[in-house]
């Protein structure tokens, strides 16, 4: 199942067939193209740290973990910022990455122009990237833009209606 990182913020945490708060951010390491971990809240208590290692899958209604959370670690990989594609051509930013939530995978950036393109709709999918191609830290080189329908047809994935 595919799923996308701002699509997991808000979804319970179960362990145990216990709930143990609700994802408050998930955070991606896009060297390792894999999720790094995800933090977790419960109301107005201190936010807890579960690692990729501790994540059993990411449902569409729930993260089910392995083990409980601990304390938030100090550092954490970096954000993306700028596409390039590899002509040189600034595609925009990276708004979000699609995971599979069996695997924990990362398996495309999710790219648009702008804030007011993104509430229009217009996305591209990059299933091929490279990190730390540019001069600054975060901007990704990829070879082409994808649809939707054509990036989920390079992943095998089928329409679930």
């Amino acid at each position: 199942m595919l799923t996308s990182l701002n699509r997991m913020v808000g979804l319970p945490v179960v362990w145990q067939d216990r709930q143990l708060g609700y994802v408050e951010r998930a955070v991606p390491d896009a060297h390792a193209r894999r999720l790094s971990g995800v933090v977790v809240r419960k109301g107005i208590g201190a936010a807890k740290w579960i690692s990729s290692d501790g994540i059993a899958v990411v449902g569409s209604r729930c993260v089910l973990i392995r083990q409980k959370p601990g304390a938030v670690p100090d550092s954490r990989p970096g954000s993306l910022g700028r596409a390039f594609l590899t002509t040189g051509e600034c595609v925009g930013e990276v708004t979000d990455m699609i995971l599979h939530g069996d695997s924990l995978r990362l398996e495309a950036l999710e790219l648009s122009p702008g804030p007011v393109y993104r509430l229009l709709g217009k996305r591209a999918y990059a299933a091929q990237y490279r990190v730390g191609g540019g001069s600054r830290e975060g901007e990704v080189v990829v070879p082409r833009l994808l649809t939707w329908a054509q990036l989920k047809r390079t992943l095998g994935e089928e329409d679930d209606g």
